[in-house]
């Protein structure tokens, strides 16, 4: 009971961070696209997101990997 508890929990945590980094994505997408409009685009807007994309990737690697370790016993 408990074993199912943490995997519905860590599951819940993965799609929580798979959220966020759509989030993300999505927002830098915007960023240049409405900067693209107005003429203002610069090459690297939106990179100031590149650290924090890559801070939530490696916590869905985590939790993946502690998923798949707790699914195979």
């Amino acid at each position: 009971m408990a074993d199912t508890l943490e995997l519905d929990g860590l599951n819940e945590l993965r799609a929580a961070l798979l959220e966020e980094r759509q989030t993300i994505v999505a927002s830098v997408r915007k960023l240049r696209d409405t900067r693209r409009q107005k003429g203002t685009f610069v090459l690297g807007d939106g990179a100031a997101a590149g650290p924090r994309l890559v801070a939530v990737q490696h916590q869905i690697d985590v939790v993946e990997s502690i998923i798949a370790t707790l699914t195979k016993g």
